[in-house]
């Protein structure tokens, strides 16, 4: 199927031509409050309106509001993510493409303390031709956010790298060894940035999907970032305003539908 290849090229066509938004005909656009909202991350200006305090009792805040795990909204941001990256990989023409894979299990291999040993690990995503032909890629996505208090005094740089090198500890080894495949870690900030293998990832996905569907290098690497860019967005707009309380309704086995 080309259609891929197709929606790139005409996103990248209506762009550069200006007859109208591509952004409104991929469900790209922003409302007031989210592009407003949007700026203020971007700027790191107040968010006005925001509540005093979170749901979780804590002091609230933009950075607040991005790191709290209270309501699921981090976990949202990463599914956003792998999900992107799982569609990305099949316009590309990868093999056997799957979500959440589970790993084959450890044994008595011996595998650094630092690893992860767990019988039940899973890979955000699998699959087959992406470093080369029928070999073996598996990729785990991690999304922090630099402007939590931890990593304030620490560069952009220093931080993806580190980030990196928690994912290759606690997968590396046992992917190479135990799965006989190539491990990357898929390491963005919520303003958008990515680490450098994940640029490089990024980088040969676009050559494959230029390749495949006839696009040019650059149509393809410009929708691969903004695809990315605006998964991580929307869910990050969504967790400044949206509610981290779960709401109780009445089972609907308990309501007499006749009085409705």
């Amino acid at each position: 199927s080309n259609t891929g290849g197709y929606m790139i090229k005409q996103w990248y066509q209506r762009r550069v031509r200006g007859r109208f938004s591509p952004y409104k005909w991929l469900g790209f656009e922003l409302s007031r409050q989210e592009f407003t909202d949007a700026v203020a991350l971007r700027y790191e200006f107040v968010i006005p309106d925001l509540p005093s305090t979170c749901q979780c009792g804590k002091p609230n805040s933009s950075s607040h509001a991005l790191s709290c795990p209270l309501g699921g909204y981090s976990i949202l941001r990463h599914n956003e993510v792998r999900d992107c990256l799982a569609e990305l990989a099949q316009h590309a023409g990868l093999k056997g493409v799957e979500i959440e894979r589970q790993l084959l299990p450890v044994g008595d291999f011996p595998l650094p303390h630092t690893a992860n040993h767990a019988p039940d690990a899973r890979m955000d995503v699998y699959c087959m031709g992406l470093w080369g032909p029928l070999q073996k890629s598996y990729l785990d996505v991690r999304i922090f956010h630099p402007g939590a208090p931890s990593y304030r005094s620490k560069s952009i740089g220093n931080l993806y790298r580190e980030q990196e090198a928690q994912k290759k500890r606690s997968y590396g080894k046992r992917i190479i060894e135990i799965e006989r495949g190539t491990f990357s870690p898929v390491v963005l900030s919520t303003s958008g940035g990515v680490a450098p293998e994940c640029d490089r990832l990024l980088r040969t996905l676009a050559a494959k999907i230029a390749s495949k569907h006839g696009n040019s290098y650059r149509e393809a690497m410009e929708f691969i970032r903004l695809r990315l860019r605006f998964a991580v967005l929307r869910v990050c707009l969504i967790s400044l305003r949206g509610t981290r309380i779960k709401v109780h309704h009445t089972p609907v086995g308990l309501v007499d539908l006749n009085l409705l």
